[in-house]
């Protein structure tokens, strides 16, 4: 038997601004979160490079160096996950976003590693999160930091399901007793991307069943952008303008107000105004201003539109009225602002709306949830039963580049759907490339995997494609030709 506390699976929540780690304690049955070796219960998800040393440094120090020498420092590094060739550049070296989430994961491990004698922690295995709308390869660069990391990499799950198996199971502890089915909402809304899910939570004293009716977000959307629209508010307001600058001299602007702009948001979630000074932003030139609450929250107006959108899309996706919510569980640093409370009330009913009671570490919490899960079925004392849903259609490559969807977004899995094809009688070969994405031409979509076949029947330009997807989201393409079958295993999350 291993033990629970050297030997532990874990989840890693690796966010664009900040990421955690938890454990499952199975005396507890509970995720528990670790303090980093600084004694915070998040890491700033930061990397700089020191060219003189040729050393990294992770986290608020990595960030505190990076205002001074903003060339050395890498900062929102997940948004760039969506292509691992492209190249970072920090501390005059090249770095992939891989390499460079690699470290933020390597960092929040040896963290948790070094409280314990020499080689006497392992993890046998590890959850790492990643946001809704990341598609096959997001999801695999991922995998790639992870191994890079040396961390044991047992799945991916996305994180607004996380935050719900977390919340989910705060429920169940609370009452265990109560027997019933709730809609709840949960609204995720972090430093870089935004997620919803809609589930449906059923428990009986035997059972816990998480269905999920619905998902979507915004992987643009966070308090990075929040951000970014109060130092243009500062600069505006003091009559500063950046017109003329080169690449650095810009960033060494940024640099030295970020982390005024920062706190100055998170003061503004709790009083009316603040009064920020920052001087020599440029030589000669101070900052010296008051913001009010009212003036930020018009400065984001229209992320607050986006986000009333995309909540909007969520009641039709799920054929569900917002009526029928039964909770909303606000998650995630920047739900903290206060319009965004007001937003969603006014959308399903202020008595309904409340904050998780870790909103910043309910995503490892649930990662780490559902480590347990993989590791163990049984773990939860019940029998669990986990339904999502497809993220992206997935379907085939057809004649001119198009798409056709074979299975759409938002489908309930595991499901299994299939469409006929003719092709040219005289081919002897075929491949069949699957994709995965929304848009009319496979070039803007993601391409997952190919099913090659040979040796095909003569004169039967009739082919039959079935997909199949299971609940752990993996793809079984199947082609029918002449009463000859060919299958393929993709894995696109």
């Amino acid at each position: 038997m291993p033990d629970h506390t050297t030997e532990p699976v874990l989840g890693i929540d690796l966010g664009t601004t900040f990421s955690a780690i938890a454990w499952w304690n199975e005396r507890k049955k509970q995720s528990i979160h670790y303090q980093t070796r600084t004694g915070d219960d998040s890491l700033q998800s930061a990397v700089y490079y020191d060219p003189e040393k040729s050393e990294f440094l992770v986290g608020q120090l990595a960030f505190n160096r990076g205002i001074v020498y903003p060339e050395n420092l890498a900062f929102g590094v997940k948004r760039q996950m969506d292509d691992a060739s492209q190249l970072i550049e920090i501390g005059n070296q090249s770095f992939s976003p891989i390499d460079l989430s690699a470290k933020i994961l390597q960092r929040l491990y040896s963290d948790v590693a070094d409280k314990f004698p020499s080689n006497g922690f392992k993890s046998r295995g590890t959850v790492v999160t990643v946001p809704y709308y990341f598609k096959a390869h997001q999801c695999e660069n991922t995998r790639k930091a992870a191994e890079l990391a040396n961390i044991n990499c047992i799945g991916l799950i996305q994180e607004p399901i996380a935050a719900s198996l977390a919340y989910a199971w705060e429920l169940v502890q609370n009452r265990g007793d109560w027997e019933g089915s709730e809609n709840i909402l949960v609204f995720d809304l972090g430093g870089g991307t935004f997620d919803l899910t809609l589930f449906k939570l059923e428990q009986t004293k035997t059972q816990l069943l998480f269905e999920v009716l619905a998902t979507g977000g915004d992987d643009r959307l966070g308090g990075m952008d929040f951000d970014e629209c109060l130092f243009k508010l500062l600069l505006n307001q003091s009559d500063i303008s950046l017109e003329g600058l080169s690449d650095i001299e810009v960033r060494k602007v940024r640099a030295k107000m970020m982390k005024q702009v920062i706190e100055s948001k998170h003061t503004l979630t709790a009083t009316d105004s603040t009064y920020i000074t920052i001087p020599d932003v440029l030589p000669g030139r101070h900052i010296d201003t008051e913001v009010t609450r009212a003036d930020f929250e018009a400065s984001i107006q229209h992320y607050f539109d986006r986000i009333e959108s995309i909540i909007d899309r969520q009641w039709t996706i799920a054929n569900l009225p917002a009526s029928k919510v039964d909770h909303v569980i606000l998650v995630g640093g920047s739900s903290r602002i206060p319009r965004i409370k007001s937003l969603v009330s006014d959308l399903v009913g202020g008595d309904k709306v409340s904050r998780y009671s870790r909103p910043d570490l309910c995503i490892a919490e649930g990662a780490a949830m559902y480590a347990a899960y993989l590791d163990d079925p049984e773990i939860f004392g019940r029998s669990i039963s986990i339904t999502t849903r497809t993220c992206h259609a997935l379907g085939v490559e057809t004649s001119g580049g198009a798409f056709f969807s074979l299975i759409p977004a938002n489908r309930k899995t595991p499901c299994e759907l299939r469409q006929s094809f003719t092709t040219d009688s005289q081919q002897t070969s075929l491949d069949i490339n699957v994709y995965q994405g929304s848009a009319s031409m496979v070039k803007d979509n993601t391409l997952i995997g190919t099913v090659s076949i040979s040796d095909l029947p003569p004169d039967e330009p009739d082919i039959e494609i079935i997909f199949k997807v299971s609940e752990e989201q993996l793809l079984s393409v199947i082609v029918e030709v002449g009463g000859r079958r060919w299958s393929a295993s993709l894995n696109f999350s």
